[in-house]
């Protein structure tokens, strides 16, 4: 019988791994949004669905002109949960745009400043 020794169990050696940085999980996971929603060029998230009145991660789609994608609910619940979980240190109380492209994470008043010019 082994020898019993006090304290934390031995962990077993995990093998290492390497981080994968944000941009490139930001950017896959775009990539599988774009397959999933087909035409869609942004995805604008939030915890605030406009039909219920309490937090619910919902995702509205928009192409490239800027005109909303019908969503069914399950793609628009799904999608923004995909989107909170892979960028958790964002702060989720305010809107952000998702740039399927590039993968580039914006809050919605940075992104319409930059739409405008910057300002």
């Amino acid at each position: 019988m082994p020898e019993h020794r006090p304290g934390r169990a031995l962990a077993a050696d995990a093998p290492e791994r390497t981080p994968v940085p944000t941009t490139a999980r930001r950017l896959r996971l775009s990539r599988l949004l774009a397959e999933m929603i087909p035409g869609a060029r942004t995805l604008r998230v939030t915890l605030r669905e406009p039909a219920r009145a309490w937090p619910s991660p919902h995702a509205s789609a928009y192409d490239e002109i800027g005109r909303r994608l019908p969503l069914n609910p399950p793609q628009a619940r799904t999608a923004a949960r995909w989107i909170i979980r892979a960028c958790p240190e964002v702060d989720w109380r305010q809107e952000h745009d998702l740039d399927l492209s590039t993968g580039r994470l914006l809050r919605v008043t940075e992104a319409r400043n930059a739409a405008v010019g910057g300002r």
